[in-house]
């Protein structure tokens, strides 16, 4: 049997542009506020792409297919040669195995090129499930996303119902059906997150479990630095396996924070919709009632919201210039250490991007709490109209 390359495999290598676009698209709507909903462009590509990589997955399993059958022809000559070797014992190294100029003899060196032949094949199905593994991830990473535009548009819809119903002073029916509604999607959203919580208790004991396990190997192999036997190399192996093993789990850790952290911020959506709710329930009422002393006592919480919001607002502007400068002078450190990758860099990257982070988060409680001003702007024209009518 003779090696044969599989010269379709390269064919396979994966084109994850696309998919890192999407998400990055979707991360960057969620974070100004317009994440479209089902049906949109936006949705509509994530689950094309879902299932192009899902196609480009069955043919890697194919493409493995066919490469296992000829890697077992090869094995079993393989086999079949070493076996004829181990036969012959002490014999193979006698000078008639060996030509006049050291080469090894035609048996030797057709065994030699099968066992290159099968070499070949293995790094061939290592990259192949390399690419098939990316491409479940991006699978993950984008059926995510999808769920977060369809979680999105649920809560979305509600609190620009509740927020309509303020602004057009709808009946108490609706308003008490809108806060029924809203309390049950949160009451949902909190259990999906206790659910997410102990996912998150068990992979971390998970992570803790492995990187003892790999520390004990790392031991074991300070012992035996500077060897390459068949001992050592299993070690190294095994530690490899494992360090995979924390990155894998510190993954899946990482999206289980993702999920935990975007349902608060939906949960937080829905709870200031429901005070939006509240508030108009109860300044209504006091209008309703003509209480003019009522009605002032409610203009002065108001003021003082007001103040609160501003104060509040001040104190964000400052963070994120703070951070936007941290920014700056990160980049430029990172910049005069283009061509290094090191525990530094590796650092100051993360300073990076926490500090950008951090002004995205700054600056989306900006745009709360500018929402919230409005509200009470608007209540306080109601109750100042109602006091001079009173």
């Amino acid at each position: 049997v003779s090696f044969r390359s599989c010269t379709g495999a390269r064919s396979l290598a994966r084109q994850s542009s696309t998919s890192r676009e999407l998400v990055a698209e979707c991360e960057s709507a969620i974070a100004s506020g317009t994440l479209p909903g089902r049906g949109s462009t936006l949705h509509t590509k994530l689950t094309q792409e879902v299932h192009r990589l899902r196609s480009a997955n069955d043919e890697i399993v194919e493409q493995v297919a066919s490469l296992k059958k000829s890697r077992a022809e090869l094995v079993a000559e393989g086999d079949a040669s070493i076996a004829h070797i181990r036969s012959e014992g002490s014999s193979f190294s006698l000078p008639s195995l060996q030509m006049a100029d050291s080469a090894l003899t035609a048996g030797a060196i057709q065994l030699v090129e099968t066992l290159h032949g099968i070499e070949a094949l293995d790094r061939e199905v290592a990259s192949m499930r390399s690419s098939q593994i990316q491409n479940y991830l991006d699978v993950g990473a984008l059926k995510r996303q999808r769920a977060a535009i369809e979680k999105t548009e649920e809560v979305t819809q509600l609190c620009n119902q509740a927020y309509s119903a303020v602004e057009e002073a709808l009946p108490e029916e609706e308003i008490s059906r809108l806060e029924v509604e809203i309390l049950d999607t949160v009451q949902r959203l909190r259990k999906e997150s206790d659910s997410v919580a102990d996912a998150i208790l068990a992979t971390r004991k998970d992570i803790g479990n492995v990187v003892s396990e790999s520390r004990s190997i790392q031991l074991s192999l300070r012992v035996r630095r500077g060897k390459a036997e068949p001992e050592s190399d299993k070690l190294r192996a095994t530690l490899v396996a494992k360090l995979y093993e924390v990155r894998r789990k510190s993954a899946k850790l990482t999206q289980l924070r993702d999920i935990q952290a975007y349902n608060v911020k939906l949960i937080a959506g829905l709870e200031r919709a429901r005070h939006a709710l509240q508030r108009h329930t109860e300044v209504h009422g006091l209008i309703a009632s003509g209480n003019k002393e009522h009605m002032e006592t409610e203009v002065k919480v108001l003021m003082r919201d007001l103040d609160v919001c501003q104060k509040l607002i001040q104190e964000l502007e400052a963070m994120i210039a703070a951070h936007s400068a941290e920014a700056s002078e990160v980049t430029a450190k990172l910049r005069g250490l283009d061509d290094e990758v090191t525990p530094e860099t590796s650092s100051l990257r993360e300073r990076l991007i926490a500090a950008l982070r951090q002004e995205e988060f700054c600056t989306t409680r900006l745009a709360v709490l500018r929402k919230v001003q409005a509200q009470d702007v608007k209540f306080l024209a109601e109750l100042a109209q109602a006091t001079m009518k009173a």
